[in-house]
């Protein structure tokens, strides 16, 4: 993304890069998934349908038997998320899942950012120095999701010497350091 920004005369430093997450953070890799296996079964297998029809132009998965294999849908969906129903029907193909386990693996996804602290935090690291991203917006679906992250995760990135300790200003412009643009709307002055 910085580097189409800088063709088209923008300075790629200037573009932010913020990608959500919803890390799920447990003292043992167990722990983490006992974590989002308790997410995954908040949800009743009746709005995990609805949800998964939204991605095929809100059909009606209520008519399919839930025990067996997803059912082939044709060309439904190919004129709302298709690229999102291609790689669901391909997966469900490929790992032959029923419409329940497709449904709830829709419903509940799989966040990359699973596991201990030391996981969690490398992952970070890894999007960090790779450019991927320049920060992040965590948010959280299980209790005590955040602070968890915030106890157990940012003093091992504080460590790494890539989650600051403090802050050199009081505004979000002020930590981001993004230049003031110039408003376009704005009386211009003439000097007469």
């Amino acid at each position: 993304m910085k580097s189409r920004a800088a063709k088209y005369g923008r300075k790629p430093e200037e573009i932010l890069i913020f990608p959500g997450i919803s890390p799920i953070v447990g003292r043992t890799q167990e722990e983490a998934e006992r974590k989002y296996e308790e997410i995954v079964n908040l949800t009743t297998i009746e709005n995990a349908l609805n949800y998964l029809g939204r991605f095929f132009d809100h059909h009606d998965f209520s008519q399919y038997p839930l025990d067996e294999p997803f059912p082939d849908l044709g060309d439904i969906g190919d004129n709302s998320f298709r690229s999102t129903t291609d790689k669901i029907k391909q997966t469900a193909k490929e790992k032959n899942l029923t419409l329940r386990q497709v449904a709830l693996r829709t419903a509940s996804p799989r966040d990359n950012f699973i596991g201990t602290p030391e996981k969690v935090a490398d992952l970070v690291q890894q999007w960090f120095e790779e450019e991927a991203a320049d920060g992040f917006i965590v948010h959280s679906g299980v209790p005590r999701g955040l602070d968890d992250f915030v106890d157990l995760v940012i003093p091992i990135l504080q460590e790494r010497g890539i989650f600051r300790k403090e802050y050199e200003a009081d505004t979000l412009r002020g930590i981001l350091g993004p230049p003031v643009p110039v408003n376009r709307y704005a009386k211009v002055k003439v000097n007469s």
